[in-house]
């Protein structure tokens, strides 16, 4: 799961993030979503201790299922919600929820390899609207170190 997001905080001193997940609700399934890292593409950090201020920190948040989950997402209704660990607090608070919808056509293309689902604000309908997006396979590395032999000066 990926969200860009501004988190911030109405307290003048700030408060700190302990953890942050996603909670996926589907007919009578619950997946967390608990690996949580943010960041730049080029500066991803795990995510711990995240301080947000008065004017709020805009970032990437990326949330992976355990290593153990294989979990597969079908036609029909899901309601994501994002949950914060604020450090100080005994209970964790629940910042976000959002009610979102897979067709079965867009289960179906999910099937496929190196397919994606994205969501993105539709402002005249009100709501999230999908779109799937199947990227290239990456070329296999053995096949590039092949073409770069073939090519260095003084091969007979």
């Amino acid at each position: 799961m990926f969200l860009r997001t501004l988190l911030f905080s109405t307290s003048k001193h700030g408060r700190v993030i302990e953890s942050l997940h996603v909670a996926l609700y589907h007919n009578e399934t619950h997946q967390n979503f608990t690996t949580w890292v943010y960041g730049e593409r080029d500066q991803l950090m795990l995510g711990s201790g995240l301080f947000v201020g008065e004017t709020g920190v805009a970032a990437n948040h990326h949330f992976l299922a355990p290593y153990d989950s294989k979990y597969q997402f079908t036609e029909g209704q899901y309601r994501l919600d994002v949950v914060a660990r604020l450090h100080g607090d005994r209970d964790a608070k629940l910042l976000f929820s959002q009610e979102l919808t897979i067709s079965r056509e867009v289960a179906a293309a999910l099937a496929e390899p190196a397919t994606g689902l994205y969501f993105e604000w539709g402002p005249d309908a009100k709501r999230y609207l999908p779109y799937v997006d199947k990227r290239p396979p990456l070329p296999d590395p053995e096949d590039f170190i092949g073409v770069l032999a073939a090519l260095r000066p003084g091969k007979d």
